[in-house]
């Protein structure tokens, strides 16, 4: 008799909020028919995984309705977030509130929206990288602005460093595993290492973690 309990801990439990009735029953029905998420409903948040956000501007509601998805998973939650557009501001608040991909809502599919969940699920992260550089800088800008009192001290092997530093500059797993001369399987686990290790959402906030206390 097949166990169904063990199937559905291989895929992400998913939530889809959206403010457009018509783009959230549009995207439930694709993700209610793939095998690759689950389908939760809104009152099932505190059980999902992974939240998929749609909207066409990201605004302070956007910024606290993640907040709360994350406050009522204990931070467990990951937001995948599909919009025309994000500002520096909201890209570095909506990481620290859970946020592990973000998708430029004309060019994003269904499709696309099914991967970054199951990305996200893995600990994967997608942003685009003009996204990611904008990230960094203002990280490293609060890094210089910032008293670095009350920041952890944590310590990271020379090989963690590297694979966060050729992060930080864009590299996926695969560019960073032929630079560094190691296979992709390593790669991964260091990141999933740095990740578990510093109780962060994500590779994304990892290397902005460690651009803020000052490793990179």
């Amino acid at each position: 008799m097949p166990d169904h309990t063990n199937e559905a801990r291989l895929v992400p439990g998913v939530v889809v909020q959206a403010d457009d009735p018509l783009t959230r029953d549009g995207t439930v029905a694709f993700l209610a028919a793939h095998e690759r998420v689950r389908l939760l409903s809104d009152d099932q948040l505190a059980e999902a995984d992974i939240l998929v956000m749609l909207t066409a501007t990201v605004s302070g509601k956007t910024l606290s309705a993640m907040s709360r998805a994350s406050q009522s998973t204990g931070g467990r939650i990951r937001v995948v977030l599909v919009a025309d557009h994000i500002s520096e501001q909201q890209l570095a608040l909506a990481v620290n509130h859970g946020l592990a991909s973000f998708l430029v809502r004309p060019f994003t599919s269904f499709t696309q929206i099914v991967t970054a969940a199951v990305e996200a699920y893995q600990g994967r992260s997608v942003v685009p990288p003009t996204l990611m550089n904008v990230l960094l800088d203002r990280m490293r800008t609060m890094q210089k602005n910032e008293s670095p009192i009350g920041l952890l001290p944590v310590e990271l092997a020379q090989r963690e460093v590297d694979v966060l530093r050729l992060l930080a500059e864009g590299l996926d797993t695969v560019e960073i595993a032929n630079k560094l001369s190691y296979s992709e399987r390593l790669i991964k686990s260091v990141i999933q290492t740095v990740v578990k290790r510093l109780e962060l959402r994500n590779r994304t906030h990892a290397v902005a973690y460690a651009i803020r206390v000052g490793i990179l």
